[in-house]
């Protein structure tokens, strides 16, 4: 089974710290928007009462606000309305998966893909709710067909590859090469997705496979202008490795790069935090060749 690598990957963090921010001024506005357009749809479902879609609609901007009681019942009212009315269900199924009921919403999944058996983000949903199932075999499974979905509509989704990796690589032994040939494959088809290549590195560190690892990393540091997280990423694995000279070195060459950033880089939060974690791990490699002696 896959599980986390040494606490702190510093790099790894840098490189994708502006990638996974929870909340912004734009999303606050999103967040108005969305309710003004709650209010819009309330004054159309009282012109048009008999009308399912708005209800549809509205179901999905209460589920957004993760008022899923609003959302469900928005969601019967629609279907009561129009039986035929496609997508329901789908939205449904998400609604309920974020509400933490993933049985419910894989029945209303299951009823929505017996219609429409190559919808590529139904199957994706299924997906997910088959990985909190505990059946991540069968989720597999259905992110393969979700990206052969995507692709035959050309709208390919490298977040499909990286969850099958990553319900694969939870599955433990023989499972764990089909996720890396799975990444391997995305990479192929998309090109050199960061977060694919990433995830592959993490899964040929918890086999041991440092010099895969590495061999990776360096095509990633090949395609970045910027070298410094990727330095430092070398000297964490090398020291993971137990390859302290070559780690050291690692991480001094990240220093070096960082010096040499202009001023208005090298002040960034991000930078200077990488500047004292590389600082941290140099006088934790000193301090071991110390105590060796």
């Amino acid at each position: 089974m896959i599980v986390a690598q040494r606490k702190g990957s510093m790099a790894v963090a840098v490189l994708l710290a502006f990638c996974w921010s929870s909340w912004s001024p734009a999303r606050a506005a999103a967040h108005g928007a969305i309710d003004e357009q709650i209010t819009t749809l309330a004054s159309q479902i009282e012109e048009d009462p008999q009308n399912a879609a708005l209800y549809l609609k509205r179901g999905e901007l209460h589920s957004y606000h993760r008022d899923w009681d609003a959302a469900m019942a928005d969601y019967d009212r629609a279907a009561q309305l129009d039986p035929t009315l496609a997508g329901v269900d789908l939205a449904r199924g998400k609604t309920l998966l974020h509400a933490g009921s993933p049985t419910r919403a894989k029945s209303a999944l299951d009823r929505f893909l017996a219609k429409h058996p190559e919808h590529a983000g139904a199957l994706a949903t299924r997906a997910r709710v088959l990985v909190i199932l505990g059946q991540r075999h069968a989720a597999a499974a259905d992110y393969t067909r979700a990206i052969a979905a995507a692709e035959r509509l050309d709208r390919p989704n490298p977040e499909y590859y990286l969850e099958r990796a990553r319900a694969l690589a939870a599955e433990g032994g023989g499972h764990v090469a089909q996720a890396l040939h799975g990444l391997d494959e995305g990479v192929s088809r998309l090109g050199p997705i960061v977060a694919l290549q990433l995830f592959a590195i993490e899964i040929e560190l918890a086999g041991k496979r440092y010099n895969a690892a590495l061999a990776r990393l360096e095509t990633l540091a090949a395609q970045s202008p910027r070298k410094e997280a990727w330095l430092a990423h070398r000297g964490d694995i090398l020291e993971q490795a137990g390859r302290a000279p070559e780690a050291r070195l690692a991480y001094e060459q990240a220093l070096a790069a960082i010096e040499s950033l202009p001023a208005r880089h090298r002040t960034t939060g991000a930078t200077a935090k990488l500047e004292a974690e590389i600082r941290a791990a140099l006088a934790r490699g000193i301090a071991h060749v110390e105590a060796a002696q």
